[in-house]
């Protein structure tokens, strides 16, 4: 068996492992991985997959244009419809992350234009390695030592077991040229100079360095998968889901330091925020010492006893209405005063279900004198985050129910005859 072969294989056994859609978009450089992994792929229509490839042309070498043409030649001799995109590379800050940025969206652009399923790229064990230890040198976890997967929805990397020169050693057997990209030894690149100047030093002393790396790579995947397991299971129990967001503390307080930044991440993440080391490090100190912690985008978060708020530059009012309470027959209870509570007949008519206003009072059941909403909100344990949110039944401005809190003395029902039970039926602000 020739060994673009076996590779052939191999990568059925990937896709059938990972459960690939089909159709799959190969995106094709002209250099030997992408070459390689275009020939094995061809060998596999055979099994009934089909391919397509798109060739990005960054426009930064003079060269570029061969490679082109090398891609469609190729694609004509294999028969595998060919897309070729040409992008614009800013040339301010890292060429490097620009033209990655470029590429991925060229991706996208042909992956919907085609209507491809998986996005099949030539990464290999290399690759990984040096993705390791380039996450190793700017610091990172067990997610950034986990290197590249095999599979993450819609980007197949079905030749991470194999090393860079034996794919150049299948296409020398099979007699296949490819393009040689004079950029890749260009050392000012931070990936070049590991692969040139540090890997093979770290060969030289550890021969097996690079599939030990990679094995590496797959036991911290494992691990961060299951770390992310926990994570995610935790907030779906004690992360809220609503228009306020916070996670409750009593709950995390007592996790080990690792999950407890997970959590902090993954949250975070849902949130739209990119949070850095020392950001997690800033709010995990604040569960301990009750502050407030700045983050990116204008975002701050407030720790207290019971929940960490996560609060955005900007919040939308929140609003509220009558639909909010329904009014039901007055049973052989005077509710709860939290979520049921009893009032005169006809108070719906009368009042409104609104939020708080300046110069909100409430005389709080059982007493005769009314405080401010302010210090009531206090009094009774509603964190700040909620209160601009907080839903309450109100005459003008004197409260008459704080709803999920407690009832003012002015719904204290005289004639049960002529009395109805309040229902809350939506979700409170401090609700999960």
């Amino acid at each position: 068996m020739k060994l673009i072969d076996g590779i052939a294989v191999s990568i059925r056994e990937s896709a059938l492992r990972n459960r690939i859609q089909d159709p799959v978009l190969v995106g094709l450089s002209g250099g030997a991985d992408s070459v390689a992994l275009l020939c094995a792929l061809a060998r596999s229509r055979e099994n009934g997959m089909h391919i397509s490839a798109v060739h990005v042309d960054h426009g930064l070498r003079e060269s570029s244009a061969n490679d082109a043409a090398f891609c469609r030649k190729l694609c004509r001799e294999l028969d595998v419809p060919l897309k070729v995109i040409r992008v614009s590379v800013p040339g301010e800050g890292s060429v490097e992350a620009a033209a990655r940025e470029a590429r991925y969206n060229a991706f996208h652009d042909a992956m919907k234009e085609l209507n491809a399923d998986t996005l099949a790229l030539a990464h290999h064990a290399d690759d990984q390695a040096e993705t390791v230890l380039m996450h190793l040198l700017y610091g990172t976890g067990t997610g950034g030592l986990s290197g590249m997967r095999e599979y993450i929805t819609p980007v197949w990397r079905p030749l991470l077991g194999y090393r860079h020169a034996e794919l150049e050693a299948a296409l020398q057997e099979i007699g296949q040229a490819w393009c040689e990209d004079e950029t890749n030894s260009d050392t000012a690149y931070t990936r070049n100079y590991i692969r040139h100047c540090v890997m093979p030093q770290i060969e030289k002393a550890y021969p097996q360095a690079v599939r030990s790396i990679s094995r590496t790579a797959n036991v911290l995947q494992c691990e961060d998968d299951w770390i992310q397991q926990q994570a995610d299971e935790w907030l779906a129990v004690h992360g809220s889901k609503g228009a306020f967001h916070f996670i409750e503390m009593p709950a995390f307080v007592t996790l080990h330091t690792a999950l407890q930044r997970r959590i902090l991440l993954t949250y975070a993440s849902l949130l739209g925020l990119h949070l850095e080391f020392s950001h997690v490090e800033e709010l995990r100190n604040a569960v301990r010492n009750r502050k407030k912690v700045n983050l990116p985008g204008g975002w701050h978060a407030s720790a207290g006893s019971e929940r960490m708020h996560f609060i955005p530059p900007f919040r939308g009012k929140v609003s509220w209405d009558k639909s909010a309470v329904r009014t039901e027959p007055l049973a052989d209870n005077f509710g709860d005063g939290l979520l049921m509570q009893a009032a005169p007949a006809g108070i719906l008519e009368r009042a409104v279900i609104r939020t708080r206003r300046a110069g909100d009072r409430i005389t709080p059941y059982g007493m005769t004198g009314s405080m401010k909403l302010k210090d009531y909100f206090i009094s009774r344990g509603v964190e700040q985050p909620f209160r601009d949110g907080w839903p309450l039944l109100c005459e003008g401005s004197e409260v008459l129910w704080v709803i999920g809190v407690g009832a003012s003395q002015l719904l204290d029902v005289k004639d049960s005859d002529r009395a109805v039970m309040l229902h809350f039926i939506e979700k409170l602000p401090d609700s999960l």
